[in-house]
């Protein structure tokens, strides 16, 4: 058996340009998507291009191995994974093949994100219709695969009605094109010696026979993915087998490329908010709205808008959501003008006004506020898996679907089971549609609670047959419906749906056990009641994570790490690597906790191989709906390696760079020309530092020395209030000019400016794991600010990485009997521009005004904590000023990670993916503002541009 695993892998490897992986980490990343389920494929193709993709799969057959299809793997069934062989389509098979606004279709290969087909038609006012909740990361192929809808179905109703033809791989390695063909048409394909024709002739079979079972079945409903699409061949108008190869989520070929009909984006939209006490009371209110033509109507209820404040994403900053309701209808209209946006609100609000339907009323047209009520709302599924508990909202009735105006006395039967059981769920979705997505909160690793979970089932599929529904409405079967399938549609649709599996793949190569020949629903779980869970010891303290074990396992594989767009995740954003997403790095964890692997390996290699390209940006700890702290983890993992392998020469110098700086001080001009020369360079590089790189230089005086003969405008004022200026590795010995500069600032303003004696915050020791070194050096700093903390003085930080460092890793790093300290301290903690910002705003500088452009890099920690609208609002409030974000994550310089000579690559693919791009366009008086000193030697390094801090920005324009 093992001679012939490596036949396989040897088959492959030969013929394949693209990646072939059948090493234990990528086999392990590969093993889950955003179900229940986790499964360890025999091995995975990234293929480059078709050619690679119809030999993988000619290979797989000829040794008889499943083959199982996958895009962005965000699906909540299991349809993504299996015993075989994965084909990632979503790498490098990603091409717009062309658009035809005219026609008004554009063709695509399968591996296209939604919102970037999206992005592309938007340029002359168009887009796709379906619109899932997970389109900055979800496939155009697995669109297809699940007959993807999304909140606006109402308009454009699912995929399947937007497929307009397809070239399709069998699994004997036949290509063949599907499109509208009319009845001679068909009889002609039915003719053909070949598996294209088996499949027509069994189709002509179930078109004739099966009719009235299909007619009988298949449930008159706006939203059903279950089964295979047989009520669109009994449809009068012309045959299209693309159609019923939407939805089949890759059992029946696979999807080599697709035309799509593409639609007009609404001119203008709008939203109303209906605020209910009783989800019961709001279900009965649906057939009474959708009259007025409402392009979505969307419900939420108190368990995510709970969620949604706990995680800053509602309550100040949405004051149109009035209390806490119970369940929240959001209510989308669109029109051509305003005008006529306005007459359809005020149509509807009358309506709802004088019917009394619901508690409250608003409506929002701001596009802001309008996008962060669809974050909340997008942000549903993750906002319910935030709970730090093993007890989760689990999906396995997630999108049941019924007639709308049924949900009401359905979701009365429903609740009241779900009460006599004794669970709660989450409950939110597409209500106008009659698609809900319900959640019952379960914890798998309890035996009772599994067999709960199948009897719930079971008693909800048996609902939903008495109500005339779907068990899904938008995400398929997969493992965890398909079970269920015999049930749902009767032995005689059941039988065709296997019939026409046999007609397209005799072998059952193609994603087995999905839809038909379905396994039992408890086989696989990723959480098993006899697991044992393994205790990691840990450094780090993750007690408010509930543990290592739990703050990796929250991690519920939704994929929003794959992302193009923000901060998480930087390294993803420039591989397009699943290997290089923050849930691939989370399932190796997780292969430790669950007893998959030895203890050993959460020190080993098979663990740095995924955490080596972790920036530690922090972008998942706030972006992940888990918020999974994956710099945390990482800096563990490298602390638990060292110790066992030891700690490099370069690690130890970067951590220990401020040390390095100290000694090196006093020779700062000697030290500056050694860097310089080629025989440094030649030791650097052999230290693993990338010879391409300049280390920053040293300035020839440090910032406390001249900060110790300034005289202050406080001196004259005893009344004036005190700031510390925390004095950071950085400006005291690289950049003292920013000290400098803040100095000038705050001493304009009147303040007493005390500046501590200069302590390294330990932020390079944290970042390389040397962590034993990075306590100490936080009890030092902590020991030195404790007493400005007891008279509560604003402690204002200049470089982000270190301010962050005492704000957000002092919380685990130091001892408990500090953290109550460290707690206080970090409270007290503030960025300088959003110390400045009111300053500005309320006119207390006096400021040059001169007009002056400018544009703002984030530092990664600073955005992930949500801190950049300071720096923005102080610098539009200089006179004269305009000032804007760039759009770009991390610039991939990540303190010292892209000066490492096996990440420099990566480093400037990171930086040219949006950061260096802006600048190059910007106008060349425009001003770069990066607070940074990772961002700014990178934005250095790699453009002629010369960026400044913001209080070297604001220090220029000062009159005096």
């Amino acid at each position: 058996m093992k001679d012939r695993k490596a036949d396989f892998e040897n088959a492959l490897t030969t013929a394949i340009d693209g990646d072939v992986r059948f090493d234990s980490i990528s086999r392990t990343a590969y093993s889950v998507d955003a179900s229940i389920y986790e499964i360890e494929p025999v091995g995975i193709v990234i293929p480059r291009h078709k050619e690679d993709l119809c030999k993988a799969v000619q290979i797989a057959r000829e040794y008889g191995v499943p083959i199982i299809p996958r895009g962005a793997a965000t699906g909540i069934t299991g349809g993504a994974i299996g015993k075989g062989l994965i084909i990632d389509l979503s790498k490098y098979l990603d091409t717009i093949t062309s658009i035809d606004f005219d026609a008004e279709y554009a063709v695509c290969q399968p591996g296209v994100v939604q919102d970037r087909l999206n992005e592309a038609l938007s340029q002359k006012g168009y887009r796709l219709g379906p619109d899932t909740s997970t389109g900055n990361r979800a496939t155009i192929g697995g669109m297809i695969g699940n007959n993807a809808a999304g909140s606006r179905s109402l308009k454009y109703g699912k995929m399947v009605d937007h497929v307009e033809g397809m070239e399709l791989l069998l699994s004997n390695g036949d290509l063949i094109n599907l499109s509208a063909l009319d009845e001679s048409a068909v009889m002609t394909k039915e003719m053909l010696p070949s598996r294209e024709g088996d499949i027509y002739k069994a189709t002509s079979h179930i078109k004739t026979n099966l009719r009235s079972e299909i007619e009988k079945r298949f449930p008159n409903i706006p939203r059903r993915t279950s089964g295979y699409n047989f009520d669109e061949l009994i449809k009068p108008e012309a045959l299209n087998l693309s159609k019923l190869i939407v939805g089949s989520e890759g059992t029946l070929g696979i999807v080599t490329e697709v035309k799509l009909k593409i639609c007009r984006k609404p001119m203008i939209t709008a939203l109303c908010l209906i605020h209910f006490n009783d989800v019961i009371q709001a279900m009965e209110a649906i057939p009474m709205l959708l009259p007025f033509s409402p392009i979505s109507l969307e419900m939420l209820d108190d368990k995510i808008l709970a969620a949604a404040h706990m995680q800053g994403k509602s309550g100040k900053s949405t004051p149109f959501i009035k209390g806490m309701p119970a369940a929240l209808f959001i209510a989308e209209f669109e029109a051509s003008n305003q005008e006529e946006i306005d007459s359809k609100i005020g149509d509807f609000a009358f309506f709802i006004e004088q019917r009394k339907i619901g508690y409250a009323l608003t409506s929002v047209r701001n596009p802001h506020d309008m996008a962060q009520i669809w974050s909340i709302r997008k942000g549903g599924l993750g906002l319910l898996l935030s709970k730090r508990s093993y007890s989760r909202a689990i999906a396995f009735i997630e999108d049941i679907s019924l007639p709308p105006d049924r949900l009401g006395p359905f979701m009365t039967k429903f609740l009241d089971y779900l009460r006599s059981i004794g669970k709660e769920a989450g409950i939110y979705g597409h209500v106008g549609a009659g698609c809900m997505h319900i959640r019952p909160y379960i914890d798998l690793r309890s035996e009772k609670e599994l067999h709960l979970m199948e009897n719930t089932m079971i008693a909800v599929a048996d609902m939903l047959l008495e109500f005339g529904g779907s068990l899904s409405g938008e995400h398929g079967d997969g493992y965890i419906r398909s079970w269920l399938n015999k049930k749902m549609f009767g032995d005689d649709v059941y039988q065709g749906f296997c019939d026409i599996k046999n007609a397209f793949d005799p072998e059952n190569l193609f994603n087995p056990g999905k839809i038909v020949h379905a396994p039992p629903l408890l086989h696989d779980l990723r959480w098993k009641p006899e697991a044992p869970l393994t205790k990691i010891p840990t450094f780090l303290n993750f007690d408010d994570q509930g543990g290592i074990e739990l703050a990796a396992d929250l991690c519920n594989g939704n994929g929003l790490c794959r992302k193009s767009e923000s901060l998480m995740c930087p390294s993803f954003q420039a591989t397009h690597d699943e290997l290089d997403t923050t849930r691939a790095r989370a399932q190796a964890l997780r292969a430790v906790i669950n007893g998959k692997w030895n203890i050993d390996k959460f020190k080993g290699p098979e663990i740095g191989s995924v955490m080596d390209l972790c920036l530690e940006c922090k972008g998942c700890k706030t972006e992940c709906p888990s918020s999974v702290d994956m710099a945390k983890m990482k800096a563990e993992y490298l602390f638990q390696h060292q110790e066992k392998y030891g700690y490099s020469l370069r690690s130890r110098l970067f951590g220990h760079i401020g040390t390095f700086y100290r000694v090196a001080a006093p020779f700062a001009w000697l030290s500056n020309w050694v860097a310089s020369t080629r025989g440094a360079k030649k030791l650097l590089s052999w230290l693993g530092i990338a010879p391409e790189r300049s280390l920053p230089e040293m300035a020839r005086k440090r910032f406390s020395d001249w900060f110790g003969r300034q005289q202050q405008k406080s001196a004259s004022n005893p009344d004036a209030k005190a700031v510390i200026l925390f004095n950071d590795t950085y400006t005291e010995f690289n950049q003292p000019e920013i000290g400098k500069a803040a100095f000038k600032v705050l001493d304009s303003l009147g303040y007493r400016i005390i500046v501590p004696k200069w302590a390294c915050c330990g932020k390079p020791l944290i970042s390389k794991g040397i962590l034993k070194s990075a306590r100490s050096h936080a009890i030092n700093v902590i020991e030195k600010l404790a007493p400005f903390a007891k008279l509560q003085i604003p402690i204002i930080g200049l470089e982000p990485s270190c301010l962050f460092a005492i704000k957000d890793d002092y919380q685990s790093l130091v001892p408990a009997s500090m953290q109550v300290l460290a707690s206080d301290i970090s409270r007290l903690c503030v960025t300088f521009d959003s110390f400045i910002e009111n300053h500005i705003q309320n006119g207390d500088l006096d400021l040059i005004s001169t007009p002056q452009n400018i544009i703002v890099h984030g530092h990664c920690h600073q955005k992930a904590a949500k801190d950049m609208q300071g720096a923005l609002s102080a610098l539009n409030a200089m006179p004269g000023c305009t000032a804007s974000l760039i759009d770009a994550g991390c610039c991939g310089m990540a303190g010292s990670f892209g000066y490492e000579t096996e990440h420099y690559a990566i480093s400037m693919k990171i930086a040219n993916l949006k950061l260096l791009p802006a600048i190059a366009d910007a106008k060349p008086e425009t001003l770069v503002v990066a607070n940074g000193i990772s961002c700014r030697s990178q934005i250095t390094h790699a453009s002629t541009c010369r960026p400044l801090h913001i209080a070297e920005a604001i220090a220029m324009r000062l009159k005096s």
